[in-house]
């Protein structure tokens, strides 16, 4: 099974409280928590707190850490809103960088737009924890791959 898919599934058996991610060495570097997740609409909540070795020169987290966590958080919806394991890849990213992301309490939530037969589409968007800027938005085409 994959790992993203059953952390997703113990979060959602579970008392649903806050779950450190440790299902991906990248989302785990990030400090990629589980905060929620909604099976029947396909969103997920995860929290994200960066170290500043993932900053560039100007002291801002480099760009591609942005995308990594956007990406996250609409994968965790998407296995959220699967109801059996299927498996998908992320085949079109397009991200929109629009404030500088300082090392820090950061959330990003992801969500389903449509899941169809053969693709899933998701936005996300990343936002200091309180909320009140967002710092980067992103959508994708995840098409669910044969078995």
């Amino acid at each position: 099974m994959n790992p993203d898919r059953a952390l997703v599934l113990e979060f959602l058996a579970g008392d649903r409280r806050a779950l450190p991610i440790t299902s991906n060495p990248l989302a785990h570097d990030l400090g990629g928590v589980i905060l929620e997740l909604e099976a029947g609409r396909g969103s997920a909540v995860l929290a994200f707190e960066p170290p500043a070795r993932f900053t560039q020169g100007a002291g801002v987290l480099q760009g591609g850490m942005l995308a990594a966590m956007l990406d996250f958080a609409m994968a965790f919806a998407a296995h959220a809103a699967l109801r059996d394991e299927r498996a998908f890849a992320t085949a079109t990213l397009t991200i929109n960088l629009h404030h500088g992301a300082r090392p820090g309490p950061l959330l990003a939530r992801g969500r389903i737009t449509h899941l169809g037969r053969h693709v899933i589409f998701a936005d996300a968007e990343l936002t200091g924890r309180d909320e009140s800027r967002v710092l980067a938005s992103a959508s994708a085409l995840l098409p669910l791959l044969q078995s």
